[in-house]
């Protein structure tokens, strides 16, 4: 059981956080948010990635996680994206939320698609793996609904990364930190749909040639049973 002066101060820090406003910012490639608060407030600022609206969000792995302060605070070496959100936690709840999709909070247009891949390239030259649902999948094995077997995008997207088709939202501070790269995935689903249809398509095509052969058949052998007739007839 909760003692009442517990509980009075569970209800005080619920009473605090109601009165709070996390705000975004945006300003050319730079990211950052200011919490508004009735005084200064012991809570992170984590940033995540969030592909699906009112989702879970994921936290971005190996990005600094700077203290809630007065005014606004910038998160560095980040670059803005549609998926992107930013969550005040306070020790291990999650108080507010707020994401860049919510165009309110934005100036000009994000770079970016809600479709895209949120990639991780550990530092030392490792390889790259997708990140989705918490987990780090490396590419070989990695999958999504829509875009075929596990591994078949493996190298359409290490190549995206190596001619700058992804964006890069997470610049290391050095070669051993993480980086992070959005990648593009609706060219893929367009591809992907574009071979259902010609299948589909392909399909029908065969099989009106099947009924059109059938017909052809069908008209010779009544014409041969004709013929038959008529010479019986005789």
């Amino acid at each position: 059981h909760h003692s009442p002066g517990a509980t009075a101060d569970t209800k005080a820090w619920e009473r605090l956080w109601a009165q709070s406003q996390l705000v975004l910012h945006t300003e050319g490639q730079v990211l950052t948010c200011s919490v508004s608060a009735p005084c200064d407030l012991p809570a992170k600022l984590v940033p995540c990635w969030q592909p699906v609206p009112s989702g879970p969000c994921q936290p971005l792995p190996g990005v600094q996680q700077p203290t809630v302060g007065q005014g606004p605070q910038e998160f560095g070496k980040l670059r803005p994206h549609p998926n992107l959100c930013v969550q005040v936690w306070n020790g291990r709840q999650v108080q507010l939320t707020q994401c860049l999709r919510n165009r309110e909070y934005c100036r000009g247009a994000l770079l970016g698609h809600p479709n895209d891949l949120l990639l991780l390239e550990p530092g030392g030259n490792a390889s790259l793996c997708a990140v989705e649902r918490g987990v780090c999948t490396p590419l070989g094995s990695f999958t999504r609904t829509g875009t075929g077997y596990p591994g078949l995008l493996e190298q359409d997207l290490q190549r995206d990364v190596a001619s700058g088709q992804c964006w890069q939202i997470w610049h290391p501070e050095n070669s051993t930190e993480v980086t992070l790269w959005a990648c593009p995935m609706h060219k893929y689903l367009r591809a992907r749909w574009a071979l259902v249809w010609m299948g589909v398509l392909l399909g029908v095509a065969c099989l009106l040639l099947l009924l059109l052969l059938k017909k052809e058949n069908m008209k010779g052998w009544l014409k041969s049973l004709k013929v038959g007739y008529g010479s019986e007839g005789e």
